[in-house]
């Protein structure tokens, strides 16, 4: 069988918009989900004008129609459930319509990107050769150990390198069990090929992830300098990397995998969670899951003839996993986690790594343990699942269980403070526990925007906006913006700022867009000091302008909240041509870039962002 070239367009075709939708959301330029009526009608009180009197063309017919590869698919639509009869019958009413525009805005923020895979560099040269068919897929010809071995930086460099995970990293994602990667580290020095692939595949991503904390400045950048590529940081960070992906080829971790391939695996997810957004690591998420199914780190009782580090080992894949789901949930409303709830499985044992040996596990210290973080985390996990389950549901969040959902996440913040701090304040003999306590608290108010925004607008039957779910989200989203500006400018946790290159600065994104909405909608007037929420979002903007060349995710959001500020301070606004709708250019482009995309070439700013 012969298999034509490909071949990629020089520059991405502009989308072409097919006459499908309806009337209102063709002339508003909206996106439009083809119900009756639509969703965006509904939001915008226009049912009875949600109309379909445009068919596509002749030529096209609906089954090729849906087929188009210019038609993006929205993913939290296809997955959320259908419209009921109770609130198609409600729509908001016309004066809302302002203000249900700049919520869209915001719920926006929440939608996962499609079409993520871009590759223009990638050509058929670099297809492997037809072979014998084989699973996992054939990537390419074995390569001898010693080969990937020399892609190890030095061993003085690797000391360091794993020396800083065990410091910064380990403790906010504790997976592994620190004496057992001692043991196993001190092995490989002794015979480096006698290694494992997998395990050599968890100290290439160990050395990945702690490299890309650290600022360009590093000298360990120019101890890893290579005097004929002059390779640059991120380009290092690539090549160990891929070096880590080449190890779990090479070892087919599809069909044979060990604790240190899912120990690989998870650490790496976490890495490209926090720096490359959340939303690349869905598919290796996946894989993760059901390699830690495969090797029954979800069983609950103690298989016998298993000593107990190696059950905590499995515990604490089990823990990975959750955790990771939980920044898919919190980040993404498409994301619905609640069946690994019903697992039940045995947590790890909230104790210090020392505490842990094959025939006994000690009993836990009355101090902060290097585990209670990622316990903290798991209580989260089975509070935001709950939530999110609730969210996608048929069933609407009523006030009730809003008071509810508001009083646990208290409660659990409440006990991060007798957890990480000292009488209420930051000790100042350790910085890394109030790092921890800002990560927590990012995440607390991040889930108060998730369940107080439904009660941002006017809901069906007449319900006008609740005030409080109002105030809640815009002190929710100035706490993320201050926590986005301690881990920036504050010295004391310089060690952590490579936190906002990534989910930080998403849910800094989220918070300014909820923020920015409440306050266009007259939220709070009166009531609050609108200025300083304002020089709040302008100074947020300027941190997003100035990490935009090491984030891709504050390149993408830049030029949204440049729009965001400009609704804000109208004095201030950009100019553009006459005759602009200026709205509906806004609604155009975010209806229909991929934003969040890694890709430039993806990302046309409309002209008055630029």
């Amino acid at each position: 069988m012969s298999f034509s070239p490909i071949r990629w367009p020089s520059k991405r075709p502009r989308r072409v918009r097919k006459p499908i939708s309806c009337k209102p959301c063709r002339e508003s330029k909206l996106r439009c989900d083809r119900q009756t009526p639509c969703a965006t009608c509904r939001r915008r009180g226009l049912v009875e004008d949600c109309a379909y009197n445009h068919p596509p063309s002749p030529d096209t017919s609906p089954a090729l129609a849906k087929a188009q590869p210019s038609q993006a698919w929205d993913t939290a639509q296809l997955l959320s459930p259908r419209p009921t009869a109770e609130t198609s019958s409600s729509p908001l009413s016309v004066d809302n319509r302002a203000a249900s525009d700049s919520h869209a805005r915001w719920d926006e923020v929440l939608q996962r990107p499609t079409d993520q895979v871009s590759q223009p560099s990638f050509t058929q040269s670099s297809i492997p050769k037809a072979g014998p068919v084989s699973f996992p897929f054939a990537i390419g010809p074995a390569i001898p150990k010693g080969v990937i071995l020399a892609m190890l930086p030095s061993k003085e460099c690797c000391d360091y390198l794993i020396t800083k995970y065990f410091q910064l990293l380990s403790p906010l994602f504790h997976i592994l069990h620190s004496p057992t990667f001692q043991q196993q580290y001190n092995l490989f020095q002794q015979s480096p090929l006698d290694v494992e692939l997998s395990w050599l595949a968890l100290l290439f991503t160990i050395c990945s992830v702690t490299l890309n904390t650290m600022e360009d400045a590093d000298p360990i950048f120019a101890q890893l300098q290579d005097d004929e590529n002059q390779s640059t940081p991120s380009a290092m960070v690539v090549q160990l990397r891929n070096a880590a992906l080449m190890c779990l080829s090479q070892d087919q971790f599809l069909i044979r995998h060990s604790l240190s391939t899912l120990e690989a695996l998870l650490i790496l997810i976490y890495g490209i969670s926090h720096n490359d957004g959340v939303e690349r690591a869905w598919v290796l998420l996946g894989m993760a899951l059901n390699i830690a199914i495969a090797l029954r780190c979800n069983v609950k009782a103690k298989p016998p003839g298993i000593g107990w580090i190696e059950v905590e080992r499995r515990r604490r894949c089990w823990a990975g996993v959750l955790l990771l789901h939980t920044n898919q949930a919190i980040i993404f409303r498409d994301v619905n986690v609640s069946s690994l709830l019903g697992a039940d499985p045995t947590l790890p044992a909230d104790v210090n790594d020392t505490d842990i040996q094959d025939d006994r596990i000690h009993p836990p210290s009355r101090q902060p343990t290097q585990m209670s973080m990622i316990m903290h985390k798991l209580r989260l996990f089975q509070l935001s699942s709950r939530i999110c389950d609730h969210l996608s549901s048929a069933a609407k969040m009523n006030e009730s269980r809003l008071i509810a959902f508001d009083a646990e996440i208290a409660a659990e913040q409440a006990k991060w403070d007798a957890t990480f701090l000292l009488d209420g304040q930051p000790s100042i003999l350790d910085s890394s526990s109030y790092a921890h306590w800002c990560i927590l608290q990012h995440y607390a108010h991040q889930l108060y925007l998730l369940i107080h925004r439904a009660f941002c607008l006017s809901r069906p039957g007449g319900v006008p906006p609740r005030a409080e779910s109002q105030m809640k989200c815009i002190a929710s989203g100035a706490a993320l913006l201050e926590i986005h500006r301690q881990f920036c400018e504050v010295p004391r946790l310089r060690n952590y700022r490579w936190y906002v290159y990534g989910m930080m600065s998403f849910c800094a994104l989220h918070g300014a867009a909820a923020m920015a909405s409440c306050l266009l909608m007259g939220a709070g007037t009166g009531a609050v000091d609108e200025a300083a929420y304002r020089a709040a979002f302008d100074a947020n903007l300027v941190r997003f302008e100035q990490l935009q060349g090491r984030s891709t995710i504050c390149a993408k959001a830049y030029p949204i909240l440049r729009h965001l500020q400009s609704m804000l301070n109208s004095e201030k606004g950009p100019t553009f041509e006459p005759g602009m709708d200026l709205n509906n250019v806004f609604d155009e482009w975010i209806d229909t870039v991929q934003w969040l995309d890694t890709d430039p070439a993806n990302l046309d700013i409309p002209p008055f962002v630029t």
